[in-house]
């Protein structure tokens, strides 16, 4: 069922803002030697879960016939490679947040993050 009004816009931009609050709560308690991190992972178990209802309310709200079908999946790949690492992201946050794997895992999850706002500013503006 493809509605007008659509719920995607007001979701899409909370897992982006959580993601970057958590991640810099975890470097700021890196950086006191701290091993407070329960806002941080906190943040990216909320950003996580907004992430998953941004994902499933974007497959309901798309409109194929009135987008370029290749920019709408690519969107869609750069989402749902954005929520798996986002998971993995809250995995390690709660486990051994500071550990090299860990930051492999945050450093990917920005990058993806960064390619599916992107792709959904193309979206929107083009």
């Amino acid at each position: 069922m493809i509605s007008s009004i659509s719920f995607h816009p007001f979701i899409s931009s909370f897992p982006t803002a959580l993601l970057f609050a958590g991640l810099l709560l975890l470097f700021l308690n890196y950086k006191k030697g701290a091993n407070n991190n329960g806002a941080a992972s906190f943040n990216l178990s909320i950003g996580f879960i907004l992430a998953l209802m941004a994902d499933f309310s974007g497959m309901i709200s798309v409109d194929i016939n009135s987008w370029n079908t290749e920019t709408i999946l690519g969107h869609q790949g750069y989402s749902f490679l954005v929520t798996i690492l986002f998971g993995f992201a809250v995995g390690w946050s709660y486990t051994q947040p500071f550990s090299k794997t860990a930051l492999f895992i945050y450093i990917l999850c920005v990058i993806a993050m960064i390619a599916s706002v992107f792709s959904g500013y193309e979206l929107v503006f083009s």
